[in-house]
């Protein structure tokens, strides 16, 4: 977790403080820093939830567990990791008042093991993506997604932290299929100054297996079975249906 936010030293400056260490963030959510990050779900996420059936989660980076907790109201299965026992703590007390089931585990990345085809959905939202990123594509379930929001690197216009170039999100993850990319002035989650900053947000799926057999009318027809369609003969073949010559098709 390499979040950058700025807090006040005095009424005359302020001092930049790019906060890597568990204890450090464990004062962060005590609230020894100020208001640095919204409490409530991260927008993207709620948005590209909508109508997906709730399976199996896990969330990088919980912090206090925003995001694990709208998760787990929904429905959803949902294992969140955080090396900042604070976060953990207060995750864990706030499921526990609403009655809400959540797996929270002090960890960091490098020591989790994502495993392979385990998850439906991966959240990763102000997180080092793209050291994470060859772990969630193994570890996503076909049909699973990844969802991702971060800063771009003209963020830095405005303030000294961002992450990605254009459209390099999406290169992360070129075995997916994009269902959205946002690249967005926009108020980060994380943010000390409340500055809007250059985003960018990914929602992409681990593709399903391809599917065998066509359909013709509603009905499934089987591979190498033929329809007439008039007196055009189709066959549907692996990847669909083609049209094939010298059919046994005839007007009627």
């Amino acid at each position: 977790m390499w979040r950058c936010i700025r807090v006040a030293t005095s009424f005359l400056a302020l001092a930049l403080a790019c906060f890597g260490q568990a204890s450090e963030y464990n004062s962060i959510y005590r609230g020894e820093a100020g208001e640095v990050f919204t409490r409530k779900p991260n927008a993207f996420l709620v948005e590209m939830l909508r109508g997906r059936k709730a399976r199996k989660a896990l969330d990088v980076g919980m912090g206090e567990g925003r995001n694990s907790l709208f998760l787990a109201a929904a429905g959803w299965d949902v294992t969140g990791i955080e090396p900042a026992d604070e976060g953990v703590k207060q995750a864990e007390a706030e499921a526990a008042r609403r009655g809400l089931k959540i797996r929270a585990l002090v960890t960091t990345f490098e020591q989790f093991d994502f495993g392979e085809s385990q998850w439906d959905l991966i959240v990763l939202t102000y997180e080092p993506t793209k050291a994470i990123a060859p772990k969630v594509v193994k570890a996503l379930r076909p049909g699973g997604a990844v969802l991702v929001e971060d800063r771009h690197l003209d963020t830095r216009r405005v303030w000294p932290t961002g992450s990605f170039d254009n459209n390099e999100l999406v290169g992360l993850f070129a075995g997916l299929r994009v269902l959205r990319y946002e690249d967005v002035w926009a108020r980060p989650d994380w943010s000390a100054k409340g500055l809007d900053e250059r985003l960018v947000r990914l929602f992409a799926e681990k593709p399903a297996a391809r599917e065998t057999g066509c359909l013709w009318e509603a009905k499934p027809v089987a591979e190498g079975e033929e329809v007439c369609w008039g007196v055009v003969n189709l066959v549907c073949a692996e990847e669909g249906w083609r049209m094939v010559k010298n059919g046994k098709c005839r007007l009627q």
